[in-house]
């Protein structure tokens, strides 16, 4: 049996501690601190940097968040709380196998902290369902229900 890889979690973690669980790098990796986890949720804080290419042509003039990033993140959330709570096998990683629902509720614009709170609502391995909700500013901006899956690192 391959051992399950279950951290010791000591908060809040910070970007660096992220890459030591997840294999999302810049400029994928859209998680940038961990404030809380508990057995079944995680809240995690998302910076919208004013810098990021995506920026300068969605939309030049208004310029905001992508959704599809939005859902990625949130997404993120839901592979880290796995992997801090119920853990992997190290040759194993969580991937999207389906977006149930997305809604966007107002923009996120460039500068903008996204708070991110992602609960596993079912599970049924190798599946897991995800219920994730964003806020800026205490304002629900998104709401996200997802499916992911244990997936093993190879390409067949």
């Amino acid at each position: 049996m391959t051992d399950i890889l279950r951290p010791k979690v000591s908060l809040p973690m910070d970007r660096d501690e992220i890459k030591k669980y997840l294999p999302h790098r810049a400029p994928m990796l859209f998680l940038d601190k961990v404030t809380a986890i508990g057995e079944q949720s995680i809240e995690v804080q998302s910076y919208a940097n004013p810098e990021a290419d995506y920026f300068k042509g969605h939309f030049p003039e208004l310029p905001i968040q992508p959704g599809v990033l939005i859902v990625e993140a949130v997404a993120q959330a839901g592979a880290l709380l796995v992997l801090l709570t119920d853990g992997l096998p190290a040759d194993m990683f969580m991937g999207f196998s389906s977006i149930d629902s997305a809604k966007f509720k107002k923009p996120v614009f460039p500068g903008a902290n996204m708070v991110i709170t992602v609960k596993i609502v079912g599970k049924r391995l190798p599946f897991y369902r995800f219920s994730g909700r964003v806020s800026v500013d205490e304002k629900l901006v998104a709401s996200i229900d997802f499916k992911a899956a244990q997936m093993k690192f190879d390409s067949n």
